[in-house]
């Protein structure tokens, strides 16, 4: 037998960082592993795990260090102590790419669309999560990286599997990869409501029709009376007509194409410049590139059904128009030393050179003057002069363009590229123009999320063999940020509270030790990256703050969620 001194030369302590165990806290709460297992049909003779045993460790394997891509999944969750996150003992080859890629097939073979949905909701239910608004938009995603076989602890039949499996589908539109469209509704407090994998040929107004059913199904479950926003690729008739049914009305919000309705846009700003009554909005947002608005608001009967037409006009994009076209002005400067460098041999050639160039699209916003001259040339023939020697005279025709902006162009150039439509079959009674604005501007909620899904951390993965893995991978991916979102929600509901309870209170867990003002799951992250929970031999858990600065920071987010290091661990 070992003596204990070699016992505990052996022992290599297993840690359970803090965002580690609020992300299993937060599964835990939500029977995460239960309800996935309760759908698969899986053999226990494979592995120690279960499905949800595993889809588990990938998801809170998202938390651990980011600098690692998920393919080395072992080296992620090596000092993680999953004997306890799992509640299960595990041999280390358990927690490789194959039984990972496994799982993930376990799980596609299901609806993974549904299970996701059915969690989302849960979430919302057992955290009471307001819904005001659903964001919906798409992207290409990809799963990339390369083996390290050395590290994944195969047998030789795993080995000739796993080298069959393709390298997944592409990033963004790379030569010689395939393409995966992610579409996604997110709630105004980013929640992930839906998460789908389309075809890489589907196009946004495929992905709307889809949305738009899954909003019907929401509606369900018992999600109601939230405004549905999406970019401009929602506005055609059929979907506008679909979303004014009226046994099954969706209130909307979005911009309206310059192309939807015979023009309707260019239309609409033209007629409000035209009446020009103007409502100062002020500036909406915050930060340093928040702009000022100001709006005119119309009503027109479309398809049948009276929609509500907003007109709005940025000071940023007014700036952004005017630089646009300082542009402009610079590129004609070498089209016009061009045309004066040329010589015709008459008045004809250069007139018609210059009505070439006065048809040029880069001009169309400036009016042009000729001044054609004619230079006389003089060619003496070789030789010696005499008295009867002529020179043989010759015409050379040259242009002068004078160039100038036309007054008219500029300011229906500045009024289209600093202005936009918005159009909503909301009534100007529930909702004003201002609020109608700010929901529209919220749709930066989903574009977030997209970011935090094509992160490394979370995307470098390439065990997907078929498409069935790649819908598990996504479900679970999205779990994972269904985790961040409501880490962050309880952050912010946590904070709002205590300063409704404790006025001018200031609590500095902000970044550098400022004021906390919308504290976000990055900043949870990075705060407690070094915060550790250690089980030591005899079975039982340590914890030491790495510094007092830490802990009066953690200590504070962790009460704004209604937690404490005593009560994360269950």
């Amino acid at each position: 037998m070992k003596s204990v001194i070699e016992t505990m030369n052996l022992w290599k302590p297993k840690a359970i960082t803090v965002v580690v165990a609020v992300g299993n806290l937060i599964l835990e709460e939500l029977n995460f592993v239960d309800k996935i297992n309760a759908k698969v049909n899986y053999s226990e003779d494979h592995c120690n795990l279960s499905p949800g045993q595993r889809a588990k460790a990938f998801i809170l394997a998202t938390f651990t260090d980011m600098r690692i891509p998920l393919t080395h999944i072992q080296d992620r969750t090596a000092d993680m102590d999953l004997e306890y996150l799992l509640r299960a003992d595990y041999d280390k080859c358990d927690i490789n790419a194959f039984n990972m890629g496994r799982a993930l097939e376990c799980i596609g073979e299901q609806n993974v669309n549904n299970s996701y949905e059915t969690l989302a909701v849960a979430a919302i239910e057992k955290y009471k999560i307001p819904i005001e608004r659903n964001h919906s938009d798409t992207s290409t995603i990809s799963f990339h990286g390369e083996y390290d076989i050395s590290k994944m602890n195969l047998t030789d039949e795993e080995k000739e599997e796993i080298l069959k499996i393709e390298k997944g589908y592409n990033k963004d539109g790379r030569a010689g990869d395939n393409q995966v469209i992610i579409g996604k509704m997110v709630t105004n407090t980013g929640i992930p409501l839906t998460s789908r994998v389309l075809d890489g040929v589907t196009s946004d107004i495929e992905w709307n029709r889809i949305a738009i059913d899954c909003y019907e199904q929401l509606q369900t479950r018992g999600i109601n009376h939230c405004t549905y926003v999406a970019d401009c690729k929602l506005i055609t008739q059929e979907l506008v007509e679909r979303l004014n049914a009226p046994d099954r009305r969706i209130p909307f919000v979005s911009r309206c194409p310059e192309n939807f309705n015979e023009l309707q846009a260019k239309r609409t700003k033209a007629h409000a410049y035209k009446k020009d009554t103007w409502i100062d909005f002020g500036q909406v947002g915050t930060g340093k590139n928040a702009s000022n608005y100001r709006g005119s608001s119309h009503t027109e009967t479309i398809f049948g059904t009276p929609m509500r037409l907003l007109v709005l006009e940025s000071t940023a994009l007014c700036e952004k128009a005017k630089k646009s076209f300082a542009k402009r002005q610079a590129a004609v400067e070498p089209l016009v030393k061009a045309i004066e460098k040329k010589s015709f041999a008459c008045f004809a050639d250069a007139q018609k050179e210059f009505n070439r160039f006065a048809k040029l699209k880069d001009l169309r916003f400036f009016d042009v003057t000729p001044e054609i001259t004619e230079k006389l040339h003089e060619k003496w023939p070789r030789g010696r002069r005499t008295i009867t020697t002529k020179p043989k005279i010759t015409s050379v025709f040259t242009i002068k363009v004078s160039v100038s902006t036309n007054t008219n162009a500029y300011d229906e150039f500045i009024r289209n590229e600093s202005s936009f439509v918005l159009i909503s079959n909301i009534a100007e009674e529930t909702m004003n123009d201002t609020d109608l604005l700010k929901t529209y501007k919220g749709q930066h909620t989903v574009e977030s999320t997209f970011r935090h899904f094509k992160s490394p951390s979370l995307a470098s993965v390439i065990y997907l063999k078929n498409p069935k893995r790649i819908e598990a991978m996504t479900m679970l991916l999205s779990v994972a940020l269904l985790i961040r979102a409501i880490v962050q929600y309880r952050l912010r509901d946590g904070l709002k509270k205590h300063l409704q309870e404790n006025p001018g209170a200031i609590i500095r867990a902000g970044w550098g030790g400022k004021k906390l003002e919308s504290p976000t799951f990055h900043l949870f992250y990075e705060h407690t990256i070094n915060c550790k929970f250690e089980r030591i031999p005899s079975g039982e858990y340590t914890f030491d703050w790495p510094n007092v600065e830490t802990r009066a920071t953690v200590g504070a987010l962790l009460m704004l969620m209604g937690l404490s290091i005593s009560t994360i661990l269950l």
